[in-house]
């Protein structure tokens, strides 16, 4: 199969500002001018929370190093990271197919991708150290028979091919790979990249804080920025099954080493300023609170707080709750914060989640 080429012209320069939190990142990889488009805000692809995309351009090619400016997180705020694709030597290309199954979002991410046809190395600078979960999309929109391998140093995840047919959907190892993994201090988050039949396909990055793919559908946002100049923002990794009671509660872009605690509730609500916080409390109804020995976290230098949550003791005014499938919960988090050197407190937005 030919694969369409573009001419080649300058390379994209760097910059940066200082981000403190562990971002979480979307990005979307083809060519601006002749693919599909970019995602809209809204879209979250296979980790299902909505973000903005930012844009890895092929039109502007000039070498096997394709560099991008400084990246924005998926509330659209900047950060200091930069995407750097090394092609070991050959140019990076793009590539526009109109896959069968895909529309909207979905074609905007998949049908235009950027590919090598041999080995090279994505390389994420900037990113504060901690834990992230990286989705790599690289699945071949013009032939179900390319794979492509993907895999991230330090991660104990294994390599994985991707390649098939997007009329099944979102699937790891048809449209997309998984690996979570630890990054240092100073440290870059590498994805290596090869072929294992024919030719290689690079439709879309998503990197965010945390163990496992994020789902559940965000409302009530952005929150009001806090302390470290950005708003919180709470997400749920793991999986929304209740027979696995595999499910994390994470809010990152938190005041650094500041205390916090997670909220639920079945119903959702708006209060500006409860009880004179800076924030605004998404929740409404019975609100239960994650308080109990060990549930009351410190945000770190990473701003960031994680609590695996026993879906068999969500807490409630009046006791702990069971998640049954079908059941629909709302969370936030509540976490301290300073205003102009006062000591004040501050709110996530609202997820919502409808366990399966």
């Amino acid at each position: 199969m030919n694969r369409l080429l573009y001419g080649l012209a300058a390379a994209i320069a760097t910059g940066g500002v200082t981000l403190a939190q562990q971002p979480s990142i979307y990005v979307d990889i083809g060519s601006v001018s002749g693919g599909a488009g970019t995602p809209a805000t809204t879209f979250g692809a296979a980790a299902s929370v909505g973000g903005f995309w930012n844009d890895l351009d092929l039109d502007f090619v000039a070498g096997p190093v394709l560099v991008s400016p400084p990246l924005n997180d998926i509330s659209s705020s900047p950060t200091a990271v930069t995407l750097t694709w090394d092609g070991l030597g050959t140019d990076p290309l793009p590539l526009f197919f109109d896959e069968l199954c895909t529309t909207g979002d979905d074609q905007a991410l998949m049908d235009d991708c950027g590919y090598i046809g041999g080995s090279s190395q994505f390389r994420f600078d900037g990113l504060p150290g901690g834990t992230y979960t990286v989705l790599t999309y690289a699945m071949a929109p013009d032939s179900a028979a390319f794979l492509t391998n993907v895999n991230v140093p330090g991660s104990l995840d294994p390599a994985q091919d991707v390649g098939g047919d997007f009329c099944l959907g979102y699937a790891l190892g048809i449209t997309h790979s998984q690996h979570t993994v630890t990054v240092g201090v100073g440290q870059p988050l590498v994805i290596d990249v090869s072929v294992t039949a024919s030719f290689d396909s690079l439709n879309g990055i998503q990197i965010f804080p945390g163990t496992g793919p994020s789902f559940g559908t965000s409302y009530c946002g952005p929150a009001v920025t806090n302390s470290s100049g950005a708003p919180a923002v709470i997400s749920v990794t793991g999986t929304p099954l209740v027979s696995l009671n595999d499910f994390n509660l994470v809010c990152s872009s938190m005041p650094s080493n500041s205390f916090g605690f997670f909220l639920v509730s079945q119903s959702q609500g708006f209060v500006a300023n409860p009880g004179g916080s800076q924030g605004n409390l998404c929740l409404g109804g019975a609100i239960g609170r994650y308080v109990g020995p060990g549930q009351i976290l410190n945000s770190g230098s990473a701003g960031t707080i994680t609590l695996p949550a026993d879906l068999t003791m969500i807490p409630s005014p009046t006791g702990f709750i069971a998640a049954a499938p079908g059941d629909v919960f709302n969370f936030t988090t509540w976490f301290r914060d300073s205003s102009m050197g006062v000591a004040t407190s501050n709110f996530a937005q609202g997820v919502e989640v409808t366990f399966q």
